[in-house]
């Protein structure tokens, strides 16, 4: 049976004959290259994340730009010759109509995703924090006094240093117990919120100090105790964090609060303010600095203390950092010369330090034990060398108080 009698005998089963039939050339030229429905394997592949459908086609010679609405899609640059398939997987891809022979295929892109809802909400709490704090800030700034107070009559000493652990406490309990002017008092009062200075007087840990009395606006003479060899002192205190943050805040908004506080206590020429400050650079220290009329660094002689010589100098020689009729001194503190490196450490920082050296306390071990059995080591008889030294230390500061307000009548 040949094609014809094949071809006639199936369109005799529906009732046509062969006239019906008309055969047309299989050599048909497209228009357009149907889409392959086969993956390729191992070829350079543009993926977009939570797809439902695969989609092959031809890939350009060298470009193609590709659009899709989702969120997150990461593009790999092809790096196969041209004629290349590249599959597509995404939820809505649009496809350019014309290759465009500027844009190329960006390689590794990712567009993020959006954040937690937790993070968004966190984010608006922590704003609405930041203006409350500000708000609370310029009401403190419009509630504060305003101008700097008259200076105070009395002779202000700032015991300071860039580094704890000098004997700094140690040193102002000395000065109050040895320090003192003709028919006036020696104030010892202690700024820094570790509250130590009052172990040094014996005093009972739990007494009110200047904190609790500066953040209910009292007067500090009538919380100042008695020391040692007829001073005064009177502690920082006990406060909780959300206190001390307060008191800081004070003291960070108004430059001249600790001015008011030594205002408001009416002390006479002949009364001597020795301030007990926390190590480094705090608003305790800056508000010291401020109306000190003798600044005082501590330092050892050491490495540690060495370096930080430049960063403390720079900040006492800023602008407004301290009086500018203020005198500026060193102390060598805990000088051990039985250790021939401590002897080499005290010629380099005499050398450094030149006339602003005002003295040097030798290390004694005993001072230590003296605080803790409560005693006073600097008014017991038979005092030892750091006693002597520190009794001589007084003895130069009183001097420099001296001359300091002979100058001021001579100049008044």
């Amino acid at each position: 049976m040949n094609r014809t009698d094949d071809i006639t005998n199936l369109f005799s089963r529906f009732g046509e004959s062969l006239d019906s039939y008309l055969e047309f050339d299989g050599d048909f030229d497209y228009k357009e290259k149907p889409l392959a429905l086969v993956r390729p394997v191992s070829e350079p592949t543009a993926v977009l994340a939570n797809s439902v459908e695969n989609v092959s086609f031809a890939a350009a010679p060298a470009k193609l730009t590709v659009a899709t609405t989702h969120l997150c899609a990461t593009i790999v640059e092809p790096t196969q010759p041209s004629h290349q398939k590249i599959d597509v997987v995404a939820d809505t891809v649009l496809l350019n109509s014309a290759l465009e022979h500027d844009a190329e295929i960006q390689p590794a892109k990712t567009i993020p995703v959006c954040a937690p809802l937790r993070h968004l909400l966190a984010e608006v709490v922590l704003e609405r924090q930041a203006e409350a704090q500000a708000r609370n800030d310029e009401a403190l700034r419009q509630s504060l006094p305003h101008g700097r107070p008259p200076k105070s009559k009395a002779r202000v000493i700032a015991l300071v240093s860039a580094k704890g652990g000098v004997g700094k406490s140690t040193l102002s309990a000395a000065l109050a117990s040895t320090l003192r002017l003709d028919g006036g008092q020696t104030l010892a009062i202690d700024l820094d919120p570790q509250n130590a200075l009052q172990y040094h007087f014996g005093v009972d840990p739990d007494v009110a100090g200047m904190g609790n009395a500066s953040l209910k606006g009292e007067n500090w003479n009538s919380l100042l105790l008695p020391g040692s060899a007829g001073s005064l002192l009177l502690p920082y205190g006990s406060l909780t964090e959300d206190e001390r943050r307060t008191l800081e805040r004070y003291l960070d908004n108004d430059r001249y609060w600790l001015a008011r506080q030594l205002a408001r206590m009416e002390l006479s020429e002949n009364d001597v303010v020795i301030f007990d400050t926390p190590p480094g650079r705090t608003v305790y220290m800056d508000q010291a600095l401020s109306v000190a009329d003798q600044v005082v660094v501590i330092t050892t002689a050491d490495a540690a203390c060495f370096v930080t010589l430049d960063r403390m100098e720079k900040l006492l020689g800023a602008p407004q950092a301290r009086a500018q009729s203020s005198i500026c001194s060193y102390v060598i503190n805990q000088f051990d010369a039985s250790r021939a490196f401590s002897r080499d450490m005290h010629e380099v920082l005499k050398r450094r330090l030149g006339g602003q050296l005002l003295g040097v306390v030798s290390l004694n071990h005993a001072i230590g034990e003296a605080l803790a059995y409560g005693r006073n080591p600097f008014v017991e008889p038979g005092a030892s060398q750091a006693c002597q030294d520190m009794r001589m230390l007084s003895d130069r500061l009183e001097v420099q108080l001296k001359s300091a307000s002979v100058a001021e009548i001579h100049a008044s």
